[in-house]
């Protein structure tokens, strides 16, 4: 018996030894040492590391950290900021980093579907570290907070300027429109004219500005740009521009026509002291095309004779069952539309057929299954984010310039040296 239990215990010690071994040689392996001190706490070369792959990672969006010692600089200079404003930070309070912690993960977490195997896989499979990746936000918090303490006034004061600007632009006018400018290479005004032609036919025909733009860009006696402005107000205009484009009606298409050039722009939908237009809706539709034949409408017309109660599902189910109509469920925003569709769907009620529409050989309709209204956004909310960040930067720039002057900073090697 007491031969058999030191049989045992020498088995589990060899398997001890073995273990040690074995992270011994793992750790001698990763060399560590000292790199820089502030104040006498030390900066190690796996602390720098740890924090250039967390800069290259959310720089590059990628995880695998080629050429990571270019990195080396910035990660030094982040460490030594970070240091100075913990310390500074614990001088008002000294939970600082285990409140800042707490905060911190609950951040990630909430970014991470609120499970810790979720975040721990994503830091596993971008070789993160836990500890560094939480040490972002902390120190996002603890910028925030110094300022409260050595800036505060100053701070309030430009997010009350800020907030007043947000409040006007959201009671202010804006408009969305979009455009098509036609330049001939050569003073030809035959050439506009047909161009012209070409653009009033697809426009009646249902075509929006972006296919136009495409069709007509083959011609290689013209040059062709079109776009979108997206919602502007007074400043993105000329003088006395905008307030003429916001007298006009939603849908108005203005030309304008030389001998070299051809300008079309076309109101897509107005806001009036920041009110959203019936426009701003989300459609949720089937698109129906098919080849024009009696046969395919037959066959339409028979599907909508038995669908009156049907689900949106059932019926692009029974349409999909027709070979040669081709459908497409889709979710899309209506000022996508040409304005020829646009004003169709607008007119066409949920659990209804539009009417078809003609494009060359080929007919299209759309079934509406649901519309809503265009969630409201955080009016400039990025922007207002981006502004708020920026005075948080200048800020913080000022609190580690004073903090520099007096810490002892100790640079021990030389960054351009590791690999």
């Amino acid at each position: 018996m007491k031969l058999k239990n030191n049989k045992n215990f020498i088995s589990k010690l060899a398997v001890l030894v073995f273990l040690l071994l074995v992270n011994y040689k793992t750790f001698s392996n990763e060399k560590n040492y000292v790199i820089a001190t502030i104040d006498r706490v030390p900066i190690t070369l796996i602390d720098l590391k740890e924090k250039a792959k967390l800069i290259y990672f959310f720089r590059n969006k990628k995880n695998d950290f080629k050429n990571i010692n270019k990195y080396f600089e910035i990660s030094l200079n982040e460490l030594i900021s970070d240091n100075l404003l913990i310390k500074k930070a614990e001088q008002f309070n000294k939970n600082i980093l285990q409140l800042t912690k707490r905060d911190a993960e609950k951040f990630i977490l909430a970014r991470h579907q609120n499970s810790s195997k979720v975040l721990n896989r994503f830091l596993t499979k971008n070789g993160l570290s836990r500890e560094v990746y939480i040490s972002k936000i902390q120190i996002e918090i603890i910028k925030k907070f110094l300022i409260g303490k050595m800036f505060q006034k100053e701070y309030d004061d430009y997010l009350n300027e800020i907030n007043e600007i947000t409040k006007k632009n959201k009671s202010a006018d804006k408009i969305d429109i979009e455009q098509i400018l036609v330049k001939g290479k050569v003073s030809n005004t035959k050439i506009i004219n047909n161009v012209e032609k070409q653009i009033n036919n697809l426009s009646a025909n249902g075509y929006s500005f972006k296919e136009i733009a495409k069709i007509i860009s083959k011609n290689k006696k013209i040059q062709v740009s079109a776009g979108r402005s997206g919602w502007q107000g007074k400043n993105g205009f000329r003088e006395n521009t905008f307030n003429k484009l916001l007298q006009l009606p939603e849908g108005e298409i203005i030309k304008e026509k030389g001998k070299q050039n051809l300008n079309y722009l076309r109101i897509i939908s107005k806001r009036i002291e920041g009110k959203f237009s019936n426009r701003e809706q989300i459609i949720d539709l089937i698109r129906i095309s098919y080849l024009n034949s009696s046969k395919n409408k037959m066959n339409l017309e028979n599907l909508k004779k038995t669908i009156s109660n049907a689900s949106c599902k059932d019926i692009f189910s029974r349409l999909s069952q027709i070979k040669t109509i081709k459908v497409d469920f889709q979710k899309i925003n209506l000022t996508n539309f040409s304005e020829k569709i646009l004003t169709m769907i607008l007119n066409t009620n949920v659990k209804e057929f539009t009417d078809d529409l003609i494009l060359n050989k080929e007919s299209i309709m759309f079934y509406i299954c649901k519309k809503s209204l265009t969630e409201k956004p955080n009016f400039d909310g990025k922007q207002y984010d981006k502004q708020v960040m920026k005075k948080v930067n200048v800020l913080t720039k000022k609190i580690l310039k004073i903090l520099k002057k007096d810490a002892i900073i100790d640079i021990k090697i030389n960054i351009n040296e590791l690999t």
